[in-house]
């Protein structure tokens, strides 16, 4: 301490940043008994403190600053620190108490102590050298006498202390502040660099900051770098704990105090991320060593107790930096520690902890027969959140794997590489484990439920044969591992919906979630809810697949995370159900986000075909048809970007389609005769067969519908009723549907009004229209006045009418072009909601009536008060009768 006034606080240094933040926190807590202010070097502890100090001398608070160091750890010598400490406040002459024994000279300090008026603060900083059993007897029996209840003591240490609290902290009378509050919030950072490092950003110094977790003396060091240099940004990028000052300062602050025993220790395990008691005993081979963890507090090391069971640790990144570079120097074999740590953690069942350690260690083969051993490509669904973070470790190594030697672990990687739509490396691993595969039956049924799983997503056609294998697998008395077993059943479910057999579809997927969840792998599960909700759906029960989608949805987001690939294909469905609802709005704003995010990430071509659907009904019932060509182009740059053909095909119909729908029939032919839609293809079997085709236009329906727009219904009838006796099963529900509106059309055309209006009347009462509206909208052959006209038709029934007209009237009103009532523009379906909303109508009870969702009425009502210029209903409903838009 020479050179330095013992009783007083030391002068805060220019690069000291005011704690504004702490030192509120400080006085909200008020003077307590004690406050402890404990944190390894390089915290800020003295300098919070001589700010503290500061503040209260401004508020006429009597203090006292005691700073101690190792020669205080005799009870005489820190006793006579504190009785010198208090002189400056007594204004006399103390009697010398220099030869008393430790209990008169306590009493002396005690004495002292209660002639002072209170409140008292007494600091005593770097409490941690003279802490030892002996002193904190003293402290405790100081704290412990009520006549000394103004004294107020602050320990500014590197160490707790270890006398009892418990009395303390009961009388609300102790408060401590730790590393969680000493460290720099980026705002703190952002100030103590002002002015330096003119290169650097916000963005650079907080990211800075959290990466050294707020170590004051790392970032106070950088910041006298970066002011002294022109390459500030390399200096913050490339900052460690083993750099020349850093290095310096952690030897002789930290390091170099401590026992040789203590030492070897920090430097053998420094490779480790993390560490608690049984790692430690494994890695280090020595329960002695292993026991030396429990000693890091007593020497206030930047070591931080992670939250969470098992009582994990680990240093501060940047003394842990130091610490590799100091066991490098040494020849520490940091890699024996690593492989020894992915071992323990293979036999505690942590693959993914496991895996990390063995890449770390350099050792990728390892990591892969970790990953083989405990089911290769089994744990990309085998898990919560599913296995993809295990997998892309692997594959950024994969280069230095003996791939041959772990077939399972390379049809993960097969798997992986598919799902982030890298399909050229999905079939390279692929071909690999299909060389292991020769001559091992057991190994042959991976590869073929793997075969089957990257068809989907490559986009092309698992055989009959394999089809029929995997049942065979499936029936095998000694059966599947069970994650194996859940994904062959998941494949089934997925080749059979897309071939039209729902109810076998249906079938599979229900056992395919069963067979996940027994194992564990809710994420497996998860995939299924695409294949059930879709099966429901085609087979005319749209409450099911909703139902199924917000499972799918729910549990994504639950597990995985808002946002993520599977939330965003459960959106995209859902939105598909709606918008063949009618339900445009709500559908619209979940594909907004979620449909370009399918674009980009793990997909197939089922859940794009849905989402395109999806997207186009909403912009046609929009009636924005420039939009709805954008959106194709959109699309069409993904089919090609994937490989996805079926998808282009998709859309070449869906364009030809939209051009007709448009009136532009000679552009819409010329598009379907350049685009394998001509005349040739309504022959086909296979471009037409609707089994295989669960969305869109085939060549026959375009050319039927063609057909019928330019007169010839003649050629109409022939091309449908030949296209219709080709069909070898039984069209899903919205195809039966829009078939049987074609079919109406037709009748139409041929002058056949009572068959038309006998057909709609059945279709009225065998297919669930409410839930496929916008079949109706959308249908082309029968058009919106048509079925309406056959709605009133003398043939059908009253109750086949109510319904048409309900589903009719509420279709073509929404439709209707806006109406301008004295300047203010209102839609066909805004004056439905204004006239039922003035006959008192709830917003429940008015989407009763129009079959409208409640958010859907709710978009309406804002429309209307928006263009009312008013804010309630019933000041609407007054606005619209004084305009005269409503009957008074």
């Amino acid at each position: 301490m020479s050179g330095q006034n013992r009783f007083a606080p030391p002068s805060s240094g220019q690069q000291t940043i005011r704690r504004s933040d702490l030192l509120r926190q400080l006085r909200r807590a008020g003077l307590r008994r004690l406050t402890t202010i404990v944190a390894p070097a390089g915290y800020g502890k003295t300098s919070l403190a001589v700010q503290w100090y500061e503040l209260l001398k401004e508020d006429g608070v009597k203090l006292c600053w005691v700073s101690l160091d190792a020669e205080h750890t005799n009870q005489e010598a820190f006793l006579l620190a504190l009785i010198d400490a208090l002189q400056t406040l007594l204004h006399e002459d103390g009697a010398d108490a220099g030869n008393l024994p430790a209990a008169a000279l306590l009493s002396v300090l005690a004495t002292r102590l209660r002639k002072i008026e209170g409140p008292l603060v007494v600091f005593l900083d770097d409490y941690h050298f003279a802490q030892t059993d002996a002193t904190e007897a003293l402290m405790a029996k100081i704290l412990a006498d009520l006549s000394l209840e103004h004294v107020k003591l602050v320990l500014v240490s590197r160490s707790p202390p270890r006398f009892p609290l418990s009395a303390l902290r009961l009388r609300g009378e102790f408060k401590q502040f730790g590393v969680a509050e000493l460290g720099f919030t980026d705002a703190e950072a952002g100030e103590l660099f002002a002015g330096k490092g003119t290169h650097l950003t916000e963005e650079q110094v907080g990211s800075f900051n959290r990466r050294t977790e707020g170590w004051a003396v790392a970032l106070q060091m950088v910041s006298l770098l970066v002011s002294e240099s022109e390459e500030s940004d390399s200096i913050l990028a490339s900052f460690d704990g083993g750099g020349a000052d850093m290095g310096s300062y952690l030897s002789e602050q930290v390091f170099e105090h401590l026992p040789e025993d203590i030492r070897q220790f920090l430097i053998g395990t420094a490779a480790l991320p993390a560490f608690n008691h049984s790692l430690l005993e494994a890695v280090l081979e020595s329960r002695e060593q292993a026991d030396l963890s429990e000693r890091l507090a007593d020497y206030a090391l930047p070591v931080t107790l992670l939250a969470g069971p098992g009582n994990w640790m680990r240093f501060h990144p940047v003394f842990n930096e130091f610490l590799k570079k100091t066991a490098s120097r040494r020849g520490i074999d940091a890699n024996l520690a690593l492989n020894r740590a992915a071992h323990w953690f293979e036999a505690h069942g942590d693959i993914d902890r496991a895996v990390h350690h063995a890449l770390s260690a350099g050792d990728a083969n390892l990591a892969a027969r970790i990953v083989e051993t405990a089911g290769g490509w089994r744990r990309v669904y085998a898990t919560t959140r599913g296995g993809a973070t295990l997998f892309q470790a692997l594959s950024g190594r994969a280069s230095e794997i003996d791939l041959v030697r772990f077939p399972l672990s390379t049809l993960g990687l097969s798997i992986f590489n598919a799902k982030a739509a890298h399909l050229a490396a999905a079939n390279h691993y692929l071909v690999i484990a299909e060389r292991a595969a020769v001559a091992d039956p057991t190994l042959a049924k991976d590869l073929r439920v793997v075969r089957i799983l990257l068809a989907l997503y490559t986009d092309h056609w698992a055989t009959a044969a394999d089809l029929s294998a995997l049942e065979d697998d499936l029936r095998q008395p000694d059966g599947m591992e069970l994650i194996h077993r859940a994904l062959a059943l998941n494949m089934l479910s997925y080749n059979f919906l897309i071939r039209s057999e729902l109810d076998r579809a249906l079938h599979y997927g229900h056992l395919a979630i069963r067979a996940f969840r027994d194992g564990g792998a809710d994420f497996g599960a998860m995939h299924l809810y695409t294949h059930i909700g879709q099966a429901f759906f085609l087979s005319g029960d749209c409450a099911s697949a909703l139902s199924a989608y917000d499972e799918l949805i729910c549990e994504a987001q639950t597990n995985i995370g808002p946002g993520s690939d599977l939330d965003a294909v459960g959106q995209v469905l859902k939105a598909e159900v709606l918008s063949m609802r009618g339900d445009a709005e709500t559908a619209a704003e979940m594909l907004g986000w979620a449909l370009p995010h399918l674009e980009l990430h793990d997909t197939w071509f089922d859940l794009l075909a849905a989402g395109f659907m999806a997207e186009q009904r909403v912009l046609r019932m929009r009636e924005d048809l420039l939009a709805a060509h954008a959106a194709m182009d959109r699309i069409r740059a993904v089919a090609r970007r994937r490989g996805f053909d079926r998808l282009t095909r998709l859309i070449d119909g869906e364009r030809a389609m939209l051009l007709m729908a448009s009136g532009d029939l000679d552009q819409a032919i010329r598009h379907a005769e350049a685009n394998g839609f001509g005349m040739q293809a309504i022959v086909s079997d296979r471009a037409n067969t609707l089994a295989i085709h669960l969305r869109g236009a085939t060549p026959a329906i375009f050319w039927t519908r063609a057909y019928l727009a330019l007169g010839e219904k003649a050629k109409a009838r022939e091309v449908f009723d030949q296209f219709r006796m080709r069909q070898a099963q039984r069209p899903h529900v919205p195809r039966a549907i829009e078939l049987a509106l074609i079919e109406i059309g037709i009748l139409l055309a041929e002058g056949r009004a009572d068959l038309a209006a006998a057909s709609l009347s059945d279709l009225v009462l065998t297919m669930p229209l409410d839930d496929y509206r916008a079949l109706l909208h959308l249908d082309h052959s029968a058009g919106l006045g048509e079925l309406r006209a056959l709605a009133n038709h003398s043939t059908v029934a009253n109750v086949p009418r109510k319904r048409l007209q309900s589903l009719l009237m509420s279709e073509e009103t929404a439709q209707e072009p806006a109406i301008d009532e004295g300047g203010y523009a209102f839609t066909g379906r805004e004056r439905m909601v204004l006239e039922l909303l003035s006959s008192g109508l709830s917003n429940k009870e008015i989407g009763r009536m129009l079959a409208l969702s409640d958010n859907t009425i709710k978009f309406h009502l804002r429309n209307i008060f928006a263009k009312l210029n008013v804010s309630t209903r019933t000041a609407a409903v007054t606005a619209a009768r004084q305009k005269g838009m409503l009957d008074r």
